[in-house]
């Protein structure tokens, strides 16, 4: 093989590899491989791709154009769809050679059949572990014999059902024609006996079947007495005996006893409840709801009590998810990154909620179902910010007259937004009552400090004028949001090694610079327990279990190079405190963040220039957008 060919097969992509190791595994000099990769790398770049050497850490494969570089492979006599894997995909393949195999797989045949170094499989390797144990899997090394993977039939099918993801398109079809063909059957029976199912369930289901399919072939059939036996609905019952009835047909194998029982939970699991079906079924499922919507309201001071929909919403999803955390079979939510990066408050809100699920059955609730409640949450929270106007009261020099005419100007052109609950003269404003008034639209300077932002609109009110009440607003939140950002809580270049060191440094900061109680980093690993902060993109927000101290505020933390947090990488740290009693303020940072994160150049942009400045600059374009009143 050509070497130019094999330095490709051994280049990562999103990862860096030495040029010892490259040497080591071409068996050629270091002065080789670096004249190779400058070689290389010339050509490379009018093909969509570029080779990035970074002092003391090696080079790197960066792809901008993934077909103009595949097309580039091919001119050097390969189509190996090995090349330029990045480590997820090379994890993925991994763990599939290891539930192929019946006998355990040595670690240089794993680096022949991959075609890559042993440093790389060693790296790739805490990620097989990683991702495995989110399926309670194990990756076990055995001495002279190799590596193997172990666990329950039913969590190494989980944890297949997850790699076949990409098997379906976007129009909900499946790429494969077997898994298709399942997928027309499984419909006409869903259809013949009237069970409802959701498009993503049925999907998941339809890898289910083909996975076990597979497994059953390969002879690993799910053991006798492992599953729990649950009273199953005699709708259910009858749809599972059809179900099996065809697919021992289509795939021409027999379900066993156990086999039986797998199908007809996923069924129990995966049906639709109506809002009848779960307001007559249990009670103890709305006490539940009640219970999920009182923590909420307790850590983000945001009352759902009242909110009928997403207390239906909640109650019709609790009794197949109940089912799914008793039987151990979390359903996989292929659009949980999405979730997370677009909606990350109410992600949080659906940590703490489903805290007491956990608490109620036993069980931990997977991110991937937490994603699913969050869904509910972020409607709720669009909801509650469509219904509130902001609360404001008017005070004008010219009179009681004046300001009865300004309080009805205003709520004829800005009664979307602004909602006015008083009206004063400048004589008698000293007696209102500011408690429940966001905002002070005064025609005259207030110059004592108030607890409530005031906007002066000067002393003769003109819309042409350009006393644009709308600028106001936004130039107050924006203001407001910046605030939660200080220099002396910014720290850039952190050389930490794992998530509880940077987590520990990060709280000892907080506790020095903005008046923390002493168990504030306590609170903080509390938090994490309940399930991980990372929201995708290298960004992570850490923050105490609930609201503490008198102000918020956000400790920011970068660091040199990237640690792992739970199943993700983290580089940037927001560790935010929220004030006790609330922060109306809440949702827009959380919105800044999310336009933050899912953009990966400003992501990039800040790890490069690790300034507060460079900081401030970005969130200062993000409060903008943010803040803008629609």
């Amino acid at each position: 093989m050509d070497r130019w060919l094999q330095l490709m097969l051994l280049m990562p992509e999103n990862e860096f590899i030495t040029y010892k190791a490259l040497s080591e595994e071409l068996g050629i000099s270091v002065r080789t491989v670096y004249d190779d990769i400058t070689r290389l790398n010339q050509m490379m770049q009018a093909h969509g791709a570029q080779l990035v050497a970074k002092p003391y850490h090696g080079v790197t494969l960066d792809v901008s154009d993934r077909g103009r570089f595949l097309s580039f492979l091919d001119s050097l006599g390969s189509g190996s769809a090995m090349v330029g894997d990045t480590a997820e995909a090379r994890i993925g393949k991994i763990i599939r050679i290891l539930l192929r195999r019946d006998a355990a797989c040595k670690s240089d045949d794993l680096c022949e059949e991959l075609h890559i170094s042993r440093s790389t499989l060693k790296k790739d390797l805490k990620g097989v572990r990683a991702f495995l144990g989110a399926y309670d899997l194990e990756l076990v090394h055995q001495p002279y014999t190799g590596l193997h993977i172990i666990g329950a039939e039913k969590d190494i099918r989980r944890c297949l059902v997850k790699l076949n993801q990409n098997m379906i398109v976007g129009d909900g079809d499946f790429l494969q024609e077997d898994v298709q063909k399942t997928a027309t059957v499984l419909q006409e029976i869903f259809k013949q006996y009237e069970y409802r199912i959701a498009a993503y369930a049925f999907q998941n289901f339809v890898l289910h079947v083909y996975v076990s399919a597979a497994r059953i072939r390969q002879g690993n059939e799910v053991a006798a007495g492992t599953l729990p036996q649950l009273p199953a609905a005699p709708q259910v019952a009858a749809l599972s005996k059809a179900v099996i009835v065809a697919l021992e047909a289509l795939y021409d194998i027999r379900f066993s006893e156990a086999e039986c029982q797998y199908i007809l939970l996923h069924l129990e699991c995966k049906k639709v409840i109506s809002w009848k079906q779960a307001s007559s079924a249990t009670a103890d499922v709305y006490a539940l709801v009640t219970q999920m919507i009182a923590a909420v309201r307790d850590v983000f001071c945001y009352d759902f009590a009242h909110d009928f929909e997403l207390i239906a919403s909640l109650s019709t999803h609790l009794i197949p998810l109940r089912t799914r955390l008793v039987c151990g079979m979390p359903q996989e939510n292929p659009m949980l990154r999405e979730i997370r990066e677009g909606g990350p408050l109410a992600y949080e809100m659906a940590n703490v909620a489903c805290c007491i699920l956990q608490k109620e059955y036993g069980r931990e609730v997977s991110s991937d179902e937490t994603g699913y409640i969050a869904l509910y949450f972020h409607v709720a929270l669009e909801r509650l910010r469509a219904q509130r106007r902001k609360n404001v009261l008017i005070v004008c020099g010219a009179g009681k007259g004046a300001a009865v005419l300004l309080a009805h100007n205003i709520e004829q052109n800005y009664g979307k937004y602004l909602n006015v609950i008083g009206t004063y003269e400048s004589a008698d404003f000293s007696d209102a009552d500011l408690q429940t008034a966001d905002y002070i639209l005064s025609t005259i300077s207030i110059k004592e400090e108030l607890p409530v932002p005031v906007i002066e609109l000067g002393h003769s009110f003109t819309w042409k004028e350009g006393a644009d009440i709308r600028e106001h607003l936004k130039r107050d939140r924006q203001k407001t949001m910046m605030e939660y950002f200080s220099e002396t809580l910014f720290l850039p270049h952190m050389r930490v090694q794992t998530k509880d060191e940077a987590l520990k440094y990060l709280c000892a900061v907080a506790a020095d610079g903005a008046q923390v109680p002493d168990d504030f980093y306590e609170y903080v690993l509390e938090r994490e327990r309940i399930g991980g902060t990372a929201l995708g993109n290298l960004v992570a927000t850490p923050h105490p279990v609930r609201p503490l101290g008198t102000r918020s505020f956000v400790v920011i933390g970068i660091l040199e190079q990237p640690v792992s947090w739970e199943q993700e990488e983290v580089q940037i740290i927001f560790l935010l405190s929220m004030k006790a009693g609330g922060d109306r303020n809440l949702p827009l940072f959380y919105k800044m963040i999310s336009r933050f994160l899912t953009n990966k150049t400003l992501v990039r942009r800040l790890i490069k220039n690790q300034t507060f400045d460079e900081m401030f600059s970005i969130f200062s374009v993000l409060s903008d957008e943010a803040c803008q009143l629609d």
